[in-house]
């Protein structure tokens, strides 16, 4: 099978697994935001934060996990690569009992002196902060078998596993519904054990197809020192994104509790949303990892500048259209919608959008094993913006510098650092990033003078929302082949030609 086509078919699995995700969590938040209230729904985002600002350091072994494993794929050496693979496991073991350790004592303390929550409600809340641990500690060990699936692109297994996921999450939507139990238990209880069921999955897939995957019990040193070289840039750059979202939520409920439920939904909007481009670089990924681990180091450039327009003009095909709709559709989607809601969704997608290049470029620098300077760039922007974000919310500031900090944040690292370092340490070339900017840039002042044109005079309605969304998606849509490459658009235009050719005999 063809590079291209194999990208095709994991990205068609990946969008398949996304859509069965997004839709089940958009459907399920509804009930369960209405079944548990907005107090005990806003409770187990922040519980549930707390262990998640210590989940990067479980998503920054993942990257490097998965960096190492496509590396040695590429490469070809098959006992390099299960030497690594079971380095990978038991370091991720190692990592599962000090997150144990760490939230049993740390965090446990912290739940219960520093977070504000109802008397009423502590024991329910210390049930759901073991819960979440316990989950914690079964994707940190399932990571090297999920790493392991993405590197041999293997990405209809996510498809089919996310059909019993979306079965089971609609399940718990029911229980929750007719139990006469503390919902919020209920909740975080059911939630678990779909996780664990989903990791054994994982785990069974990868042992019966990846010889590799069969556990070796020697421990090598010099690949866990390249790992762990890897991984310890990787890990500052990562905290820069947990505090993005977990540590805001903390943030929030510290200084306006009321409304941490509607930067909880404003992320899981925003989250499902980028679902779809997350789908198409992890079938993407891989391949620029390969291609740069064979010394094809033109060709991965190549791919990793056009799948950055490529990624931009599919936020923006998602971010724009919801920006002008946003409104009607949380009315349909929520039977309450908390206060701040929209606001906070639409500054996020912005910030989103513009997101696309620092995780785009983020790539070549994993390929490179270039992390140093990205890294210290986020300690000083990432913690900084939480500093100061702490800084103003402690002066008595409003609630909506929350998302000023996020969007300074996101320009200085999207638009300033990371093109910088592409530019001193991975040789792209200024004009090669400037002309990547414009690309984008061209799409998105097209297709927002049409939308605003012609959707300014319209009114709030069922139909003029829908004509809105058709009106906004079908300018990006243009704006996109307008300014499509010349070659890749007459490959297109001569596919439909000698489709439409063939359907008319």
């Amino acid at each position: 099978m063809s590079e291209n086509k194999r990208i095709a078919k994991n990205t068609l699995f990946l969008y398949i697994r996304m859509i069965l995700i997004m839709g089940v969590s958009l459907y399920t938040s509804r009930v369960v935001l209405d079944k548990l209230g907005r107090i005990d729904y806003g409770l187990y985002s922040v519980v549930g934060g707390v262990v998640g600002m210590l989940s990067f350091l479980n998503g920054t072994l993942s990257i490097g996990t998965s960096r190492f494993l496509t590396y040695e794929l590429g490469r070809g050496d098959t006992n390099r690569l299960q030497i690594t693979f079971s380095t990978a496991f038991y370091t991720h073991l190692i990592l599962a009992v000090f997150v144990l350790l760490f939230m049993e004592t740390v965090g446990m303390w912290f739940l219960y002196n520093k977070l504000v929550i109802p008397i009423d409600r502590i024991d329910a809340c210390v049930l759901v902060f073991q819960l979440s641990i316990l989950t914690t500690l079964i994707s940190i060990i399932q990571v090297p078998y999920t790493s392991l699936i993405v590197a041999h692109e293997k990405m209809e297994v996510y498809a089919y596993i996310s059909v019993f996921e979306a079965v089971a999450k609609l399940l718990i939507c029911y229980l929750i519904t007719i139990t006469y139990f503390d919902k919020l238990v209920i909740y975080a209880i059911l939630l678990t054990i779909v996780q664990l069921i989903v990791s054994i999955c994982y785990y069974s897939f990868s042992v019966i197809k990846f010889r590799e995957s069969h556990l070796k019990l020697n421990f090598e040193n010099s690949i866990l020192r390249n790992m762990m070289g890897f991984s310890g840039w990787n890990i500052l750059a990562n905290i820069s994104e947990t505090l993005k979202q977990q540590g805001v939520i903390v943030l929030m409920n510290m200084f306006f509790a009321p409304i941490v439920a509607a930067q909880a939904i404003a992320n899981q909007v925003t989250n499902a949303m980028m679902q779809f481009v997350n789908s198409f670089r992890t079938a993407i990924n891989p391949a620029i990892i390969k291609l740069y681990a064979a010394g094809n180091y033109d060709a991965s450039k190549k791919m990793t500048l056009a799948t950055t327009v490529y990624c931009f003009d599919l936020v923006l095909f998602l971010g724009l259209p919801a920006i002008f709709v946003m409104n009607e559709l949380l009315h349909l989607w929520l039977v309450e919608v908390p206060e701040y809601t929209l606001i906070f969704i639409r500054w996020m997608i912005v910030c989103q959008i513009i997101n696309t290049f620092s995780a785009s470029f983020y790539i070549p620098m994993m390929a490179a094993n270039k992390m140093r300077s990205n890294s210290i760039a986020a300690v000083f922007i990432g913690i900084g913006q939480f500093v100061v974000l702490y800084i103003l919310l402690k002066l008595g500031n409003g609630v909506m510098w929350v998302q000023y900090m996020h969007l300074i944040a996101t320009i200085l690292f999207a638009l300033f650092v990371k093109p910088y370092i592409l530019y001193k340490q991975i040789d792209y070339k200024l004009s090669e990033l400037l002309k990547c900017y414009w690309s984008c840039a061209k799409v998105l002042l097209l297709s927002l003078g049409i939308s605003v044109t012609l959707c300014y005079s319209l009114e709030s309605g069922i139909w003029e929302t829908i004509f809105k969304v058709v009106i906004v998606a079908s300018s990006v849509l243009l704006s996109s082949f307008i300014f499509l490459e010349r070659d890749i658009k007459e490959k297109f235009l001569l596919y439909i030609k000698s489709n439409y050719a063939r359907y008319v005999k």
